[in-house]
């Protein structure tokens, strides 16, 4: 009996690592879908109960939502940076005859400094020349290769989603049974990883989106160049933490101060410090609520380490992975038999989506007290 366990075991273990090959190409669209799916779930909900419980045409909607909410603006964005980055180009074009008329005097520099000659400048600035242009052809080539990618595996996330609208629940009901957990600690565990990546969505992914949008509108208000450009770049910075947007509008300000415009700069610094600083404490709350529950130094370890091991994904996942981590074990740290069980155990589930039913989990009540038994009489 023992050696068929083994056997079974090993031929499991093995099966399992070639399911692990299989599906690890795909592993990124997978949790790309699974964290859309949980995002809009409840927008697929209402979708489903106005057409009366019909779940493939719920889904078939709920997808061309996703995809009408994320990639127009991401195509219109996309667009509107080119132009800008054109237009950028042009102007440092137009300014290159300018600085052309101070070629001798900066040819006689770099001569005083480094001995080198006219022609042997020539021929570092032609080399130099040439490896960019074969540095900038490599890098257009990988974009264009990027943009087919992604369409590729845009296809793939949206059949992905499909399924996971309509049967999401199930699979969050099979995984729950499988985990080797207790069913309210499997419960806790899987409402952690759905409030962390509820979190993590509306607390740094929309956050970093507003703050970025209020600091690109004050760079056109002032007259900045490529406020658009700036948005963008303002937007990443923005979604790690302690970092944030000031690391480019700081510059900008120091920048307009030091060019003899004080007034913009101090509208700038102001704006940057008060409204877009006021509003991470202002819509962090609302956005978030306590769903989160981790220190900000976790927060930031983990998004680093997140984009270091899962690209942009790691926004996400980086918190994802340490709270579920964090929980389990403090499921074992309850599961230990030399380990006193709490009087009472309260899990609060605030899980906004759906997909996981909230439900209160709290230790068995103590036994009611044993009645008082009146002595039988002693016989006579």
């Amino acid at each position: 009996m023992n050696s068929r366990w083994i056997l079974l075991l090993g031929l499991t273990a093995v099966m399992l690592q070639l399911c692990w090959k299989i599906i690890t190409p795909f592993l990124s669209i997978l949790l790309w879908a699974s964290v859309l799916v949980l995002v809009f779930y409840p927008s697929y909900q209402r979708i489903l109960a106005k057409l009366k419980g019909r779940s493939t045409l719920a889904s078939a909607l709920t997808t061309l939502l996703v995809l009408a909410t994320i990639i127009l603006p991401m195509v219109v964005v996309t667009g509107m940076v080119v132009a800008e980055l054109e237009s950028t180009a042009r102007e440092l074009q137009a300014e290159i005859p300018r600085h052309m008329e101070r070629l001798p005097d900066i040819l006689e520099v770099v001569y005083r400094y480094t001995g080198m000659t006219q022609d042997e400048l020539k021929r570092a600035v032609q080399n130099g020349a040439r490896t960019s242009s074969q540095t900038l052809l490599g890098g257009l080539l990988s974009v264009v290769g990027g943009a087919l990618g992604f369409l590729v595996n845009l296809g793939f996330v949206s059949f992905t989603m499909f399924y996971l609208f309509i049967d999401g629940d199930k699979a969050v009901q099979t995984l729950r049974e499988w985990l080797p957990l207790e069913r309210s600690q499997s419960h806790a565990l899987l409402v952690r990883a759905g409030e962390i990546i509820s979190a993590s969505v509306y607390g740094v992914v929309v956050l970093a989106m507003i703050q970025g949008s209020l600091g690109g509108l004050m760079f056109w208000w002032l007259g900045l160049p490529s406020p658009l450009l700036w948005g963008v770049v303002m937007i990443l910075f923005a979604t790690i933490p302690m970092l944030g947007t000031f690391v480019i509008w700081v510059p900008a300000a120091i920048y307009l101060a030091t060019t003899g415009h004080m007034i913009k700069a101090l509208i700038l610094t102001l704006w940057g410090s008060v409204v877009i600083g006021m509003s991470d404490n202002l819509l962090r709350p609302t956005l978030v609520g306590k769903k989160a529950k981790m220190h900000d130094l976790m927060i930031f370890f983990a998004v680093l380490g997140g984009l270091n091991a899962f690209g942009v994904l790691g926004i996400l996942m980086g918190p994802v992975v340490l709270a579920v981590s964090l929980t389990l074990l403090e499921a074992f740290r309850r599961a230990d038999p030399m380990r006193k069980p709490d009087p009472l155990v309260e899990v609060e589930l605030s899980l906004s989506s759906p997909i996981v039913e909230p439900m209160t989990v709290s230790s068995p009540p103590p036994p009611p007290d044993p009645e008082p038994t009146t002595p039988e009489p002693e016989p006579e």
